[in-house]
């Protein structure tokens, strides 16, 4: 669907330079803007529509550590878009390891009702042509 390449920065590591799992899950956050942006929605423009998004739960399944330093490839394998956003993206090390999977739930938050809304019309046309 969609990869990015990155690099374990100094923020994404424990005192033992290991890879935090908050950072898997902020990896696939960025994926998923990525993602957005390669469709037609910047940030920019979500700010825009009063749109943000409200990180769900998070599930992460960790096979090999990624270190400090280490380049990394993040794979969103599936993108399900509906009143709420339903990710599964693979971690892999730069010998092609798959290192992590993380399933991922994210809603679409108005910031200025401070509610959690459907996602909007406009965008899902772009996702599922035939609405």
């Amino acid at each position: 669907m969609i990869y990015k390449n990155y690099v374990v920065t100094g923020e994404d590591v424990n005192d033992y330079m290991v890879m935090e799992n908050a950072a898997y899950a902020s990896y696939t956050l960025r994926l998923l803007y990525h993602f957005l942006f390669y469709n037609g929605f910047s940030k920019e423009r979500l700010n825009y529509m009063h749109l943000s998004l409200q990180e769900g739960n998070h599930e992460l399944v960790s096979h090999k550590d990624l270190m400090f330093t280490e380049h990394f490839l993040v794979e969103l394998k599936h993108c399900t878009i509906d009143d709420k956003i339903n990710l599964k993206s693979y971690f892999f090390n730069s010998k092609n390891e798959c290192c992590a999977e993380v399933t991922k739930e994210v809603k679409w938050f108005d910031p200025i009702s401070k509610e959690v809304i459907k996602t909007p019309q406009l965008i899902l046309r772009h996702f599922y042509p035939k609405i």
